[in-house]
């Protein structure tokens, strides 16, 4: 990664001409931009804003445009207020640049603008199936950015069946092989090698797991990483994978599905309820990740379904 400078004038490219650089960066921080910032340098009328990687082309129209919008209003005690000093309350979890969602229905991952068109969160179990079932969703979330954060569950003629909802990653697929650049840790985690590897990987098989960044310090991400790559919007497609090996690095690559996270484990019983798991937080949901529901039929065996509405928060709501 490497750190690269964006430069702007103060007089003709902010709203105000003027800057308070630590309001600007939180609001970088804050923005779609999933780059983290390096520093923010004032000289006269030149602003020179650090990041830590190269932006992509949108990230820079994005970043142009909060440069655009700063107005140079400095906070007062850590709170946002308008331009003649008014306090201003934003009272939602929703990110800045986004629309709500609520769907049942997860999108299309062979087609990159695809909203809402992939597998449903339901399922219906019939007597005589495995009373262990699992449901898959994904999201395409590279060139639309989607943030989940609370959801309903409604089902019928549940028997105290168990419903598990996890974040699990993409599986990238290996053979053995001599002399690499890839190996396994732990059985599930590819990790760089020095020409030493024992992992073969082609690059169609490669399924790239972001870390996203933390929601409470955008500054770092949630976790370690051991890779890094470039995404080339035009193309839809990853490019130029380099090694992150001591974890600073954007994504992640899995060689066997584990739980990420479990976001929900949950017992149901009777029929026609409607739960809703509610909360102020939100998570920010990565590229390769996907969501599994886990179904276990209490025996004796019955027939059950269940039905998951997620709120989301994403870039764009509608396929574009």
């Amino acid at each position: 990664m490497a750190v690269t400078k964006y430069t702007y004038s103060i007089s003709r490219d902010t709203e105000c001409g003027k800057v308070d650089t630590a309001v600007l960066q939180e609001q970088i921080q804050h923005s779609l931009i999933t780059v983290a910032v390096e520093c923010i340098n004032t000289n006269g009328d030149v602003l020179e804003i650090l990041m830590k990687n190269e932006l992509s082309s949108q990230e820079t129209g994005y970043l142009d445009g909060v440069v655009a919008d700063h107005d140079g209003v400095p906070e007062v005690s850590d709170a946002k207020v308008t331009k003649d000093n008014k306090l201003m309350v934003k009272n939602t979890a929703r990110p800045i640049g986004t629309f709500t969602s609520f769907t049942s229905y997860g999108d299309n991952p062979s087609v990159i603008g695809d909203v809402g068109s992939g597998a449903s969160l339901h399922n219906k179990h019939s007597v005589g199936e495995p009373l262990v079932q699992y449901v898959y969703c994904d999201f395409n979330v590279k060139e639309n950015r989607t943030f989940i954060q609370e959801g309903y569950a409604n089902w019928n003629t549940a028997r105290f069946d168990r419903v598990m909802m996890e974040i699990v990653p993409q599986v990238t697929v290996y053979t053995p092989g001599t002399n690499t650049f890839f190996n396994v840790y732990g059985g599930y985690l590819v990790v760089p090698a020095a020409g030493d590897g024992y992992a073969n990987i082609s690059p169609e098989d490669m399924r790239l797991v972001e870390v996203p960044l933390n929601i409470d310090d955008p500054t770092v991400r949630q976790g370690p990483g051991y890779w890094n790559a470039e995404y080339d919007v035009a193309t839809h497609s990853f490019q130029n994978l380099t090694a992150a090996p001591m974890g600073d690095g954007q994504y992640n690559m899995f060689a066997a599905e584990v739980t990420l996270e479990r976001v929900a484990n949950i017992c149901l019983v009777g029929d026609n309820k409607v739960l809703n798991l509610k909360t102020e937080d939100v998570a920010e949901f990565g590229h390769g990740m996907r969501i599994r529901l886990t179904l276990e039929t209490l025996t004796p065996d019955h027939v059950w379904d269940v039905s998951i509405i997620l709120c989301t928060h994403r870039q764009y709501s509608k396929p574009h």
